[in-house]
């Protein structure tokens, strides 16, 4: 008898980022995690965040262990760069 239960692929860091395009509500937000800044600026991967981050481009709050987005730091950047 085979094993009737099937096997899931693991999740791609762009299909996080189209997840939480779909969800993504910036209402009474703070802060965006990576994944979240990735969708908000409309990047397919966060490694491009973490890309940006370091060229000195998007900076993160450093208070906690996972880089958070103020909300302003990203409408910041998207204006700086326009």
């Amino acid at each position: 008898m085979q094993n009737s239960s099937i096997a899931s692929k693991p999740v791609t860091p762009a299909q996080r980022v189209e997840a939480a395009k779909l969800t993504l509500n910036l209402d009474g937000r703070l802060a965006l995690n990576i994944v979240e800044t990735a969708a908000t600026i409309g990047v397919k991967n966060p490694i491009t965040v973490s890309r940006l981050v370091q060229r000195g481009l998007l900076h993160p709050s450093k208070a906690t262990r996972r880089p958070l987005f103020p909300v302003e730091e990203i409408r910041r950047f998207l204006a700086a760069t326009v």
